[in-house]
């Protein structure tokens, strides 16, 4: 592990710095994600199937009512939890003009919250394009909230699907390549609160051709000497102090 004084000056000399986080990030905030195995469990013992069945399309499409019992008890029950350090962070460095783009799998809406703008959520945020399936017309996640059964479109009668994309629903191709494009305009890409054969990492990373990969992640994990600077600490511990130094 090289010094932090080198991750300041890797990260002030940039030009170009695109940061991918990952799901380390909401588990400093003491979350649970669906896909850690204590909280897999107790979904499928609550609602009788596992998270990868209800977190569907096809779970949306056929069994409605279960998916939005699973989602609003279970996804949308965050909304009011804050971002949290490592985010509130991250949006300083974007606007000083640190980081560029923000690219996420997390459909938590941490990251506008605490200010980040140019952030790119590859499986939608929970908080953005809630719409009817028949006439398209979206609705503020509060509808979604409120709504006692299955949510529906007060135009046309149609169910609301929710602002993520679910399983088994492809990212639409314009956003996967304006997030290809960012990664390939890198000169330093931060890997923020995962590993580098996350998925993100392992599809994205392919289109990097700049000089460093700088990693940050409490876990440590085999492909880590893949990156050129590595920081075995929280996230919420890092960014602050680099803040300071910037």
């Amino acid at each position: 592990m090289e010094s932090f004084d080198y991750f300041v000056k890797t990260i002030t000399n940039a030009e170009y710095v695109v940061c991918l986080t990952g799901l380390n990030m909401i588990r400093e905030l003491g979350m649970r994600h669906y896909k850690d195995l204590d909280k897999a469990y107790e979904v499928e013992q609550k609602y009788g199937y596992s998270p990868e069945e209800l977190y569907t399309a096809q779970c949306f499409n056929t069994r409605p009512e279960i998916f939005y019992q699973f989602y609003r008890n279970e996804i949308l029950k965050h909304i009011d939890t804050e971002p949290g350090k490592a985010f509130y962070a991250l949006a300083d460095l974007e606007r000083k003009g640190r980081v560029k783009a923000i690219l996420t799998k997390g459909i938590y809406n941490f990251l506008r919250k605490a200010g980040c703008t140019n952030v790119y959520y590859l499986h939608g945020n929970m908080c953005e394009h809630n719409h009817c399936t028949h006439c398209g017309k979206e609705f503020p996640v509060e509808y979604l909230l409120e709504s006692r059964k299955v949510p529906t479109c007060d135009v046309c009668g149609s169910v609301i699907h929710p602002g993520p994309i679910l399983l088994g629903e492809m990212i639409p191709n314009h956003l996967a390549s304006a997030v290809a494009g960012e990664v390939s305009r890198a000169d330093v890409l931060l890997v923020l609160g995962t590993h580098l054969k996350a998925s993100i990492c392992q599809e994205y990373i392919q289109y990097f051709r700049g000089d460093k990969v700088v990693l940050i992640n409490e876990e440590e994990h085999y492909s880590d000497n893949v990156a050129d600077f590595v920081m075995h600490s929280k996230v919420s511990d890092v960014l602050p102090k680099l803040n300071e130094r910037i």
